[in-house]
């Protein structure tokens, strides 16, 4: 029973993680690049723009490993990294005062977390 929440939370970071790279990267990365910020900046923002994306697809392979293996430390990295996926996303768009409407990335790993910890708990 276990695994199936450890596939379930793999599948959704896997189609996060397609989203990130086909809607965020023409919505978001192609705009950056052509935009008149400073070479610096826009280069920073295209580095951490390629370390989500590792991130995002180490936590689905960590989650579909465990679910293959059960191995309960990738599980545990997987979802602690969804946890704070959705910390970061959900309290920064509050202080910056933007809209979840907008920006809705920290609300989409909740359900990855949720379903990483109900695994664990098992």
């Amino acid at each position: 029973m276990q695994q199936w929440f450890f596939f379930a939370a793999g599948g959704l970071s896997a189609l996060w993680l397609l989203v990130h790279v086909f809607l965020g990267g023409r919505d978001i990365v192609r705009p950056a690049l052509a935009s008149g910020l400073s070479p610096v900046v826009r280069d920073t923002l295209y580095i951490c723009w390629h370390f989500t994306t590792a991130s995002i697809a180490m936590m689905a392979a960590l989650f579909i490993w465990a679910g293959m293996s059960l191995n309960v430390t990738g599980a545990t990295i997987a979802s602690v990294l969804a946890a704070a996926f959705s910390l970061v996303g959900i309290v920064l768009v509050l202080r910056q005062g933007g809209r979840y409407r907008d920006l809705p990335q920290g609300w989409l790993f909740v359900p990855v977390a949720l379903l990483g910890g109900i695994g664990l708990s098992l």
